[in-house]
């Protein structure tokens, strides 16, 4: 140990399986910019690039938004985690409702924590109820009308339409209700007079790289390098292939050719790279709905009525802890009440660790 009570690593790898490393990559990254010449000399030549208008020409008169909110907190029983969504329904600068989900607790008993030991078993059944949460948010705003619908994240999303493999019963059922809520509504959505678009803040797709045959690595870290403030590519957006290798259900491939879903990425600040814009069904001109994503953009170039959602849905691991914590001591007091020994299996298992 040093003197400043932290713990030096000593290594005694062989020096000469050092330089081989060393020279592996090397080798390895000097492709990169290879590869992204020739994925950006194929972008540029296969359609052309498109530019928003800064000033709209069509201003949704109601805009929904919808996002969802989770996290966990680690005790000694296990993982638990908190699960919910919330939408906003905005005219002007106003919020005339707010439609918030009843939150999920996941396990839904004590009992079940111990089916959680491990962060990744209780992430994996949380992210998709998450996401289902969020769809089944959005189909019950379809009802108040909306002239444009927004979903902080993606349309299509693959881990709901074309995931197969699982690793529990549990996350199963978790991914067949995210499907389900997939599935509904874009099934609604075609009936209603709402434009239906989600905004990717963090796109990891490959879309251009399997559409477009080059190589290439995430989709927004190709175009970062091509596209400036205002642009975006493709343009026209496009159709996200209905085929068997991406979606391998029949009735998920024949709604995908019912909707024809399309995407597109649009830089909003030079600061952020492009975010991607997904467009389910439309009862307005893509273009009209580009103009209205980069006129309402904040500093960080994302729109302020999904910004909005972002921050009113967002659960910390601080709050959780501290929520969680306020509810266990108020379980102390009521056990306390019958006896200090009704504690005993209460404080070592759902204590925080």
């Amino acid at each position: 140990m040093s003197h400043l009570g932290k713990e030096r690593e000593i290594s005694y790898t062989n020096p000469s399986l050092i330089v081989k490393v060393r020279e592996k990559l090397i080798k390895f990254l000097s492709s990169v910019p290879d590869f992204s010449t020739e994925a950006c000399n194929v972008v540029l030549g296969s359609t052309a690039l498109g530019e928003v208008d800064s000033s709209p020409t069509w201003v949704p008169r109601r805009v929904a938004v919808v996002d969802g909110g989770s996290n966990i907190v680690s005790l000694n029983a296990g993982y638990l985690g908190i699960v919910t969504s919330l939408g906003l329904v905005i005219e002007g600068n106003r919020v005339i409702e707010r439609v918030i989900a009843e939150p999920e607790i996941i396990p839904p008993t004590p009992q079940e924590l111990g089916d959680y030991e491990t962060s990744d078993q209780i992430v994996s059944v949380i992210d998709k109820v998450r996401e289902a949460k969020v769809f089944e948010t959005a189909t019950e705003l379809l009802s108040r009308n909306p002239d444009l619908l927004i979903i902080d994240g993606p349309l299509i999303p693959y881990g709901a339409l074309g995931k197969l493999i699982v690793g529990s019963e549990t996350e199963l059922k978790a991914l067949q209700r995210y499907r389900r809520a997939v599935l509904t509504l874009h099934e609604v959505s075609l009936g209603s007079k709402v434009s239906v678009v989600g905004f990717v803040k963090r796109p990891r797709s490959r879309y251009l790289r399997k559409i477009l045959n080059i190589k290439s690595s995430f989709d927004h870290v190709t175009l970062s390098s091509i596209l400036k403030e205002k642009e975006f590519y493709p343009n026209p957006p496009l159709e996200v292939p209905a085929v068997t290798e991406w979606f391998h259900e029949i009735s998920i491939l024949k709604l995908i050719r019912e909707v024809k879903p399309k995407f597109t990425f649009i830089r909003l600040t030079v600061s952020m790279p492009p975010f991607r814009v997904d467009f389910g069904h439309l009862t307005r001109n893509y273009m009209d709905i580009l103009n209205y994503l980069y006129s309402t953009r904040t500093r960080e170039g994302i729109p302020y009525v999904v910004m909005k959602a972002d921050e009113e849905v967002k659960i910390t691991r601080k709050l959780l802890r501290e929520l969680y914590e306020d509810a266990l001591h108020s379980c102390i007091v009521k056990y306390l009440k019958q006896g200090f020994n009704t504690l005993i299996p209460v404080l070592p298992e759902f204590g925080g660790v």
